[in-house]
């Protein structure tokens, strides 16, 4: 016989009466079973809902995001380049310790709650006498490895770009088309 431990529980009279305005948050069951003549097993105690890593039931609140400061390949003007220097600089970063790449900013939100963000770039290893080293397996340039820094000072957005009432003004035109293609449907 495979009946769920809840069916057992109602079969006992396990009941409580709760107020119309609430509901049970946790519970904790303590298991003892048996079989007659052969004794007792007791069990460690179930706890729900479930606080193991992995039991958080899907969706989980959890957003990683990615915010591209420089994307790789990216060319920017000499007024892009000197907000992103300073605003490393800011962060503790040797500007020219950078290499070409992307240099992104990510952090986690839990819920509504950011944890720490981190800047993400690719840093050129150098000796203790400020040289660059050089990348011996490949030899093809310096040497160079992926660094995180928690970031200190925010980058605020590009005051010269006016991109994005265009990006809603687009977005704003897709959605009515649709609307219209799905009102042609009906």
């Amino acid at each position: 016989m495979n009946e769920m431990i809840g069916q057992q529980l109602d079969a006992m009279g396990l009941s409580f009466d709760l107020p119309d305005d609430e509901r049970v948050e946790e519970a904790t069951v303590h298991l003892v079973t048996g079989r007659e003549g052969h004794g007792r097993e007791v069990h460690r105690p179930i706890r729900l809902p479930r606080q193991e890593p992995g039991s958080t039931p899907v969706p989980h609140p959890v957003e990683r995001r990615i915010v591209t400061v420089v994307a790789e390949g990216q060319e920017i003007s000499s007024e892009q380049r000197e907000r992103v220097k300073a605003w490393l600089q800011a962060n503790g970063i040797d500007p020219r310790r950078v290499a070409l790449g992307a240099i992104t900013v990510e952090c986690t939100l839990h819920g509504d709650q950011p944890g720490r963000q981190v800047i993400g770039f690719t840093e050129y290893y150098e000796t203790p006498d400020g040289q660059r080293e050089m990348n011996w397996k490949t030899q093809d340039g310096a040497l160079t490895l992926q660094r995180w820094v928690v970031q200190q000072v925010p980058i605020e957005p590009d005051p010269a770009w006016k991109g994005w009432s265009k990006w809603h003004a687009e977005v704003a035109a897709k959605r009515a088309e649709l609307e219209r293609q799905v009102g042609d449907d009906d």
